[in-house]
């Protein structure tokens, strides 16, 4: 059984973010406006006067608080810098266009490999997710799709041959391939912007061609991953048409995902919000109250989801789905595509809890507009891990160079559901958290998680038989990918108290 010991003095503390929040107000604070106290006991023989009538505010009154939050959010989002600047955006175009170039030339080079005329064959890079919805922050990811021809297969062309020109750009580091997952990526970072790289085959020679007729007749042809993969673009086509005002969405989804991040609730591998989540749910705000500010948005966001009933799917066409929830799909969000299919979800019981609290403590927060010493700070807190939890589970990776480290990371995470599934089974529960430290203790290159740990009994935690049979699922198909030597220390696994 696993010893209990104190947190090593190594881990340094959690992030601290630069915005200085003020202490959060009492659980439930008086309202500003209230019948005044009743009055003292009268003397006898003297008459009771009627109870006076309560002051109930203008609706200008309303109006003013709703302007002057919705003004002091934006200000708030740019204090944090979640807006980028021109430059930011300028280096994300520049990303984009080069990505562009590698691929149109790789699409020549596998021309040439299978002795296909080159001018016959085109590949494209298509872009999805945050920074094609216009909500994206300085540190978001791009999520970019590569468009291939059918004569580049996914395991060589893509995975091999476009990786080493890839690998031999000075622009790109952290190169990391994640081949087995549901959607495989290749994940780097291009002059210092992370890109999300997946791959979609089209059936035909000319993907460019094709990609802008979208006929379906291609797409009925398309392979499972290649359709998965491809399914990003579509979506987030539909949520554009779909959204009554872009620029008021746009700024809802920068509030959520920041609110996300700082909660500790923005990480599709260990169970909670996956970016498309977050975009579909605020969709779904701004067709419900076309006409709100960005505050009544946002507060909307926490009212309607803080009591959601979650049997019934999220749907941004409002109508009878096929779609129902399924076994294990706690937060049934359906994607705005043909035919409707729900997202991904990695969620289990533990981190739908945590969700579902998060959602509640945002609506306790925000759903008095009439509370005069409001702080955004409040909502944006960062989640207090360290003193949350007494117990933690403490998973360290490490390998011999920074670059492998970067690949075995990208493996190992991948598996991490599994891991938090494993916990649940043993009657615990877990908090996640994505933040990353580093054992300095270790001379090899590693990381290290700290995972909060919620007992739901007195049951013991009994971590070298969960290590070994995490290690046993982790290193399933791994050998000759990556070796055995990525093991850590002996002390990379253990929990602490």
């Amino acid at each position: 059984m696993a010893a209990y010991c104190p947190l090593p003095a190594m881990a340094p503390e959690l992030p601290v973010w630069t915005h200085a929040a003020p202490a959060p107000p009492e659980p439930e604070p008086l309202p500003l406006f209230m019948y005044p106290p009743p009055p003292p006991p009268l003397p006898a023989g003297r008459r009771l006067l009627p109870w006076p009538v309560p002051h109930r505010p203008p609706p200008d009154f309303f109006f003013e608080m709703d302007y002057r939050r919705t003004h002091s959010l934006v200000q708030f989002l740019a204090d944090e810098g979640a807006i980028p600047t021109p430059e930011e955006e300028e280096t994300r175009e520049q990303v984009i266009r080069e990505l562009k170039k590698i691929v149109t030339d790789w699409a020549k080079a596998v021309a040439c490999e299978e002795r296909v005329p080159p001018r016959r064959v085109t590949a494209t890079v298509l872009t999805y997710g945050s920074y094609t919805l216009g909500a994206h922050g300085p540190e978001s990811d791009i999520d970019a799709l590569c468009v291939g021809p059918c004569i580049a297969n996914l395991p060589h062309h893509f995975f091999a041959v476009l990786r080493q020109i890839l690998k031999c750009r000075p622009e790109v580091s952290g190169l990391q391939t994640v081949e087995n997952a549901k959607v495989p990526l290749m994940r780097f970072r291009f002059s210092g912007i992370s890109v999300d790289l997946t791959y979609a085959q089209l059936p035909v020679l000319d993907a460019v061609q094709a990609i802008n007729t979208s006929s379906p007749q291609y797409l009925r042809k398309l392979d499972s991953r290649s359709w998965k993969s491809l399914s990003g673009v579509r979506v987030n086509e539909q949520i554009v048409q779909l959204v009554p005002d872009q620029e008021k969405f746009q700024v809802l989804l920068r509030c959520i995902k920041l609110w996300a991040r700082r909660r500790g609730l923005h990480c599709h591998l260990l169970g909670f919000f996956a970016g498309i989540h977050l975009a579909i749910l605020a969709a779904y705000v701004c067709q419900r109250f076309p006409n709100a500010t960005a505050n009544g948005l946002f507060t909307m966001f926490f009212e309607i989801f803080a009591h959601w009933p979650w049997h019934i799917p999220v749907d941004l066409h409002g109508q009878q789905t096929n779609c129902t929830r399924s076994d294990g799909c706690l937060m049934p969000i359906v994607m705005p595509c043909s035919p409707p299919e729900l997202c991904a979800s990695n969620m289990t019981e533990g981190t739908f809890r945590k969700i579902r609290e998060e959602l509640m403590r945002g609506y306790v927060l925000t759903k008095d507009l009439g509370s005069h010493d409001f702080e955004w700070a409040w909502i944006f807190e960062p989640f207090p891990y360290s003193t949350t939890y007494e117990q933690f589970l403490r998973i360290a990776l490490c390998a011999p160079t920074s670059e492998e480290l970067h690949d075995w990371t990208g493996w190992v995470k991948s598996r991490f559901p599994y891991l938090i599934l494993k916990l649940e089974d043993n009657g615990i529960e877990c908090d996640p958290n994505s933040s990353q430290e580093v054992d300095h203790t270790v001379i090899k290159p590693n990381i290290v998680y700290h995972w909060g740990l919620i007992p739901q009994s007195d049951t013991l935690l009994d971590s070298s038989s969960l290590k070994e049979d995490f290690m046993k699922y982790v290193i399933n198909d791994v050998y000759g990918k990556y070796g055995v030597g990525y093991q850590a220390a002996d002390d990379c696994w253990s929990t602490i108290g």
